[in-house]
């Protein structure tokens, strides 16, 4: 019998696509057949999980082609095609595609998954375009596109082709890159081509151990060159304190220039003009430095004043070469690196000082390539004042680093100081005794096994650097919260913060002091006719490398330090001393390590001298790094305890 639509219906009918609808957002995109019978083969033969069981995706190819124009610019097209295995790379399937639309212009061809001789071609109306910095005015132009691929699952194929068209970037007519052979999912076949003027001369050498031959022809007015690489394994990072991705990957390095000097000739071309000093900079100047008798209390004065201006990392685009005029920083009151530095240089300039431009490799992107003659080798600007002591560099782009050192990453870098031909040079790195941590912990403990104590932690140096990051956006009132959970347990057992102070944190020139103060109900506990208790700990780190059998990549000590850790500890009258950690003295590569503990009447003193190297270790040393673990581990020595009579 037909059904009557009458209203009670008709709502009824409603209901249920109502409840419909969120479902159809689940269905996927309008499969088209997959004609293409090359991608057909390809993903007949494609690997599936159990053949890669490490691996959450492989790159079945990846295809680059490179055109470079007469004066530098590239159009750059790129085919990849990604094999998603197992639910842990489905967040692949939303494509990310940066780039700078005030002078680079993208094109994306295809965007589909591939599924079961299916296509699943992208929704266009679902791409997105953000700013990567949408609160400032100057970098709006910096945008990532997004893309989400549809009917993503395991065993589905994602493919994208896309192009970007550059102007010259840099220097007319140089070009300059580096290709990563190696990635962090296996590849199956990677293509790559080169197309550059005939007149261009190009060098191409492979690191890192994959050498694919090179094939180079004539072509139409260009010089063609071409290869292709087959089977890589993926670039595992997972084991702790590896050398930096570039430095690991084999790579194809091109570039076109011989040497540095066309590199300083270009930076000072578009830098020129960008320091003028105004009227405005220079009554600022004169000010902020009144009274001011030496270069080095002036420096310090209209260092630390940039210095906490607001920064903004740039590392792409026009924008990533190329310093705003120094006025407008001043006014904006924000700037990457080299704005900041620009505005400095221009302030030491309305003082009388003199500074140079120096681009700076940091060295959390690996070695520079000292052959690879190019402005891409760089990805920091800072500045160098030459003081008849010498030349002095000078980083104000993060607040709480003095002026007469280097933040992390920066000290120990490579770099190119922008003066005559370009000087290349190896920056100043911090040695251990600069990066220091000095710390004394005073602690009384009562006859019922209850304490109290206070204790002084200074930190200098990058340490002092480090610490200042993490408290500056914290509320005063908040500090105990935010270190309290780091502290307490190094002090001894069930140990609480009742205070805290935090001393120096806005000036740079001193170092940064913690002072707390402290109990405990039970820092003495019964430990069978004795009781126990353990000492301050401040060196203590997890041994991850105790089940270790094997190292792959090299081990890297980014950093050096100390600290030096001085406890007293007075004991109840009458309470005796049974027995005391045994000392440790230990030299390797790594570092040095010395501590004892000793009483003398009622007080037990405690030291410890710790200093760590930066040093990079090869696989082969694995032995070394196992032994300096377990000595910051504490192994065999239970935790540094010691027993008292009751």
């Amino acid at each position: 019998m037909q059904e009557v639509i009458n209203e009670g219906n008709l709502t009824k009918y409603c209901r249920l696509l109502f409840l419909l609808l969120p479902l159809l957002w689940l269905l996927p995109a309008q499969a088209v057949p997959l004609t293409d019978v090359d991608l057909q083969v390809l993903l007949q033969d494609a690997p599936a999980a159990k053949d890669y069981p490490r691996d959450s995706a492989i790159w079945l190819r990846r295809e680059m082609e490179i055109t470079i124009a007469p004066d530098g610019g590239t159009v750059v097209h790129e085919h990849h095609l990604l094999k998603l295995l197992t639910d842990q790379a489905l967040s692949l399937a939303n494509w990310e595609i940066p780039y700078d639309k005030s002078c680079e212009t993208l094109e994306v061809r295809t965007a589909r998954t591939l599924l079961h001789d299916q296509a699943y071609p992208a929704d266009p109306a679902q791409a997105t375009e953000s700013a990567l910095y949408p609160d400032m005015a100057w970098y709006d132009s910096l945008v990532v596109r997004r893309f989400p691929l549809p009917a993503a699952t395991p065993d589905a194929v994602l493919e994208v082709d896309s192009t970007i068209k550059r102007p010259t970037l840099r220097l007319p007519g140089e070009f300059s890159t580096r290709l990563h052979l190696q990635q962090p999912y296996p590849v199956r076949e990677a293509y790559y081509t080169i197309r550059a003027p005939a007149a261009m001369p190009l060098s191409i050498r492979f690191t890192g151990g994959i050498t694919p031959k090179l094939e180079e022809k004539e072509e139409g007015g260009q010089r063609v060159y071409h290869w292709m690489v087959q089977n890589v394994p993926a670039l595992r990072l997972d084991e702790p304190q590896t050398p930096p991705f570039a430095d690991l990957s084999p790579s194809a390095r091109i570039c076109s220039l011989t040497s540095w000097k066309p590199v300083a000739d270009w930076y000072r071309g578009i830098t020129a003009g960008k320091d003028d000093v105004t009227a405005g900079m220079r009554g600022l100047a004169a000010r902020r430095t009144f009274g001011s008798n030496t270069p080095e209390q002036k420096i310090a004065i209209l260092y630390r004043a940039v210095s906490e201006m607001p920064y903004v990392a740039v590392e792409m685009g026009m924008l990533s070469d190329a310093p705003h005029p120094a006025a407008e920083v001043l006014q904006r009151n924000y700037g990457d690196c080299k704005d900041k530095a620009t505005l400095l240089k221009a302030l030491l300039s309305a003082v009388g000082i003199d500074s140079t431009y120096v681009l700076v490799r940091t060295t959390d992107s690996g070695a520079l390539d000292r052959q690879l003659c190019s402005p891409s080798e760089f990805n920091h600007v800072i500045l160098c004042v030459h003081l008849p002591d010498g030349d002095h560099f000078l980083d104000p782009t993060l607040a709480g680093v003095p002026w007469n050192a280097l933040p992390p990453n920066v000290d120990g870098a490579e770099a190119l100081i922008v003066r005559g031909d370009g000087e290349l040079v190896m920056l100043p790195a911090a040695t251990s005794e600069a990066n220091l941590t000095r710390i004394r912990v005073y602690v009384t403990i009562s006859a019922d096994g209850s304490a109290a104590g206070r204790a002084t932690i200074a930190f200098y140096g990058q340490l002092a650097m480090l610490q200042r990051g993490m408290l500056l956006p914290v509320p005063p009132d908040r500090y105990r919260e935010a270190l309290e959970g780091a502290l307490a347990p190094r002090l001894g057992s069930e140990v609480s913060i009742d205070t805290l102070e935090v001393s120096n944190l806005r000036d740079a020139a001193l170092p940064l002091l913690i002072t707390v103060g402290f109990t405990s109900p039970a820092y003495l506990q019964d430990a069978g006719p004795n009781r126990s208790g353990m000492l301050p700990v401040f060196t203590y780190q997890s041994n991850a490398f105790r089940s270790v059998r094997e190292r792959v990549l090299p081990y890297r000590a980014p950093m050096a330090t100390s600290i030096i850790l001085q406890t007293e500890i007075t004991l109840p009258d009458g309470v005796q001393v049974v027995s005391l950690p045994d000392p440790v003295k230990y030299d390797g590569p790594l570092g040095r390590y010395e501590d004892s503990a000793t009483a003398n009447g009622q007080i037990v003193t405690y030291t410890c001298d710790m200093a760590t190297n930066r040093v990079t270790l090869l696989p082969a040393e694995l032995d070394a790094i196992k032994a300096w673990s377990a000595i910051l581990a504490l192994e065999k020595r239970n935790g540094l305890q010691f027993f008292v009579s009751k």
